[in-house]
């Protein structure tokens, strides 16, 4: 693949931690917190091994982190549109799985 292909499925996948964080923390399923938690292990796993498979610069760190929040914010509130949360926790979010991945240093 080439590197924007890369470069669009890793923020697909990094969306789908976030949101998925996001929803474990304001579900009123107990009953879905597991199925959840291991549906963030899943595409956490799935993400690391894009975000090593290319060298990313600071263009595309802004990018990835752009649009990231702006796709996780839509997906909220089209798909679960019952939980309830602010922008700045859905960039804390992504700030905290960046970090986590050790593939973007954002300033």
């Amino acid at each position: 693949m080439g590197k924007n292909r890369d470069r669009e499925s890793l923020i697909r996948m990094l969306v789908n931690v976030v949101v998925h964080r996001i929803v474990i923390r304001h579900t009123n399923k107990p009953e879905s917190k597991n199925f959840l938690n291991f549906e963030v292990v899943e595409y956490r796993g799935q993400t690391e091994k894009m975000a090593v498979s290319r060298k990313w610069n600071d263009k595309d760190r802004k990018y990835i982190f752009d649009k990231v929040a702006r796709k996780a914010i839509d997906k909220l509130g089209s798909k679960y549109s019952d939980v309830s949360f602010r922008k700045e926790d859905v960039e804390k979010v992504i700030k905290s799985e960046i970090k986590a991945l050790d593939l973007l240093k954002l300033d």
